[in-house]
C-alpha cells in the first residue's frame, strides 16, 4: 500500500483495487480547489496503470466529505470572477471520474453534503454504510447547485423528485438512498470494510475491457447535458455567491 498521511488526497493500492481517499478528516474532509487537482491528477495516475481494474473514492476515518471548505485562500469579499476560476477546479474533477475509463465507486460513510453528493452520483457505482447521511443543500444555504448535480441527480430520480431534493436539501438516509435508486449497495456498518472489498473485487474481476467500453457508451450518452449544466452553473452559482441570503448564511457557518 502507498499511504501518505500528510497530502490532502492520497492513493491506495491493493491488488486489482486503486483507492483515492480524501484526507481532512480534521475538516471532515471538505473539499477544496487544490483537493479536487489532486483527486484528479490521481484518477489520471490510476488510469495509466495496467494492475489497476477498479478506482474507489472515499473520506479518510468516518465521513465521506463535509462539502466545500470554507477556510480557502482567496480575496475578501470574495470575487464573482475568483468564485467562477475556483469552481473550476471542482468541475474538472467531475470530468475525470466520468472520463477515467476505468469503473469509479463511491465508498460513502459518515455525511456526504453539498459537493460530495455531486462527486458521490459522478461515480459508476455506490455503496453506503447504514449509518451514512447525504444531504445535497446547495438551494438551502443559497447557492445553486454544482458539480454537475443538476444533471446526474434527475438522471436517477426524475425531474420532479429531483427538484424537491435539491430546493429543500433534506438529509437522506442510506435507506432513503437505496429506494431512490442512489444507492447500489447499503452494508452495515460493522461490515462496510469487508463488505466494500468483497464488491469491488467481485467488478475487478470482470472482463475489464467490456466494463470500461460499456461505462464509456453510457457515460457519452449523458455527458453532453452534463457538460452544459456544469458551464451554466459555472456562472449561476459565482453569482448566487454574491447575494445577501448565501452571505449571511455563510457567515454564520464561519462563526461556528
Amino acid at each position: 500500500m502507498d499511504i501518505k498521511e500528510n497530502e490532502v488526497v492520497y492513493i491506495k493500492r491493493d491488488g486489482p483495487i486503486g483507492t483515492i481517499v480524501l484526507n481532512q478528516p480534521h475538516k471532515k474532509n471538505a473539499i477544496s480547489a487544490v483537493m479536487m487537482d489532486l483527486l484528479s491528477q490521481s484518477l489520471h495516475t490510476l488510469e495509466n496503470e495496467d494492475e489497476i481494474k477498479v478506482i474507489a473514492l472515499r473520506g479518510a476515518e468516518d465521513n465521506f466529505c463535509a462539502g466545500g471548505d470554507l477556510d480557502q485562500p482567496g480575496p475578501k469579499p470574495m470575487t464573482a470572477e475568483f468564485s467562477r476560476q475556483s469552481l473550476r477546479h471542482y468541475l474538472r474533477a467531475i470530468r475525470e471520474i466520468r472520463g477515467v475509463s476505468k469503473p469509479v465507486v463511491a465508498l460513502v460513510k459518515g455525511y456526504a453534503v453539498g459537493g460530495a453528493v455531486s462527486m458521490m452520483l459522478a461515480c459508476d457505482l455506490i455503496c453506503l454504510e447504514e449509518n451514512a447521511r447525504i444531504i445535497p443543500n446547495f438551494c438551502k444555504i443559497g447557492l445553486v447547485p454544482e458539480m454537475g448535480l443538476m444533471s446526474t441527480l434527475p438522471a436517477v430520480v426524475g425531474p420532479q423528485k429531483a427538484k424537491e431534493l435539491l430546493f429543500f436539501g433534506d438529509r437522506l438516509s442510506a435507506a432513503d438512498c437505496q429506494s431512490l435508486g442512489l444507492a447500489n449497495r447499503v452494508f452495515p456498518a460493522e461490515s462496510f470494510e469487508e463488505d466494500c472489498n468483497e464488491f469491488l473485487l467481485k467488478l475487478a474481476a470482470l472482463p475489464n475491457l467490456s466494463l470500461r467500453i460499456t461505462k464509456g457508451i453510457m457515460n457519452s450518452t449523458m455527458d453532453t447535458q452534463l457538460a452544459a449544466v456544469m458551464e451554466a452553473e459555472s456562472i449561476g452559482s459565482p453569482f448566487c455567491a454574491q447575494g445577501e441570503e448565501f452571505k449571511a448564511i455563510s457567515a454564520k457557518f464561519q462563526k461556528k
